[in-house]
């Protein structure tokens, strides 16, 4: 586990437990979100290392890897995640001010975004560290995503838009 000694983004050493969360659907550890006095940043203390996180994404319970509609919540998940896709989708066309183009998404997961901007006549690339969830974005949608230390070889300026959804509280190293 990784415990933070300071701050990750300010390096002030003052930071109170600002709330105890249990994860009730993976591990069923119980976790702080520490505070912080200096800069107001909330981040989780006790964060599983990168030796340690991959059990976090291999769960059946996992749905963001797994796709899974097993269960009420899993069920209300796909309902809620088909409108929010739509509002990513809006909100990309809003920003880029294209009907298409060329679009990377970062951490794609089982490629769900990906496949709704495929049939909104984008050139989708994705990038996912986890295999399964990338043979999931295959198998579902035909979107075969590039592993994450690709990211530093794709061509320069190719994309009108590059998205990261949920992906900053997953990476050890920023």
């Amino acid at each position: 586990m990784i415990q933070y000694q300071v701050c990750p983004v300010c390096n002030s050493d003052s930071f109170d437990v600002h709330l105890k969360v249990k994860d009730y659907t993976v591990s069923q550890s119980s976790f702080e979100i520490i505070a912080c006095k200096s800069c107001s940043l909330l981040f989780t203390q006790s964060v599983p290392n990168e030796e340690e996180i991959g059990k976090y994404y291999q769960s059946e319970t996992y749905i963001s890897h797994t796709d899974t509609q097993k269960g009420f919540i899993n069920s209300l998940y796909h309902k809620v995640r088909k409108r929010t896709l739509s509002q990513k989708k809006k909100l990309i066309v809003s920003r880029t001010k294209a009907q298409t183009g060329n679009i990377l998404d970062i951490g794609c997961g089982t490629g769900a975004f990906l496949n709704v901007m495929k049939h909104s006549g984008w050139q989708v690339t994705g990038l996912e560290p986890d295999e399964s969830a990338a043979k999931i974005a295959f198998d579902k949608y035909k979107i075969q995503p590039l592993p994450s230390k690709d990211l530093f070889v794709l061509q320069i300026a190719k994309y009108d838009a590059i998205t990261m959804w949920h992906v900053l509280e997953h990476v050890h190293q920023l």
